[in-house]
């Protein structure tokens, strides 16, 4: 058995997101924003359709991560400690990246 088996949601996805994110370069200082200085939304994206488009993203992700960890695969030959250990890392690892890495980054100009 791998010893990315169970990890390969988190990596893979992570992966993704991160250069999904980068291909957007999205603004992120609130200087830079449209509507700096004035009232109103604006998004950090060149097109608004990715704010929620990300934040979709990343709750597949999660997801995914999560339902992999519960496959059959990704808990055979683990010690019951060690699967625990594994389970808990890659939801800690998908909810920081998602909420204080790519958060943030939608709410730049809002």
């Amino acid at each position: 058995m791998s010893r990315l088996s169970g990890l390969w949601a988190c990596i893979a996805g992570g992966a993704a997101l991160v250069l999904l994110v980068l291909y957007l370069d999205p603004i992120t200082d609130q200087r830079d924003c449209p509507n700096w200085g004035a009232s109103g939304n604006a998004s950090a994206y060149g097109d608004e359709r990715w704010d929620y488009g990300v934040l979709l993203l990343c709750m597949l992700w999660m997801a995914a991560v999560l339902i992999e960890q519960f496959l059959p695969p990704a808990r055979r030959s683990r010690s019951q400690a060690g699967g625990v250990w594994r389970t808990a890392a890659a939801g800690v690892v998908t909810v920081l990246v998602s909420c204080c890495g790519l958060a943030p980054i939608g709410l730049t100009c809002h």
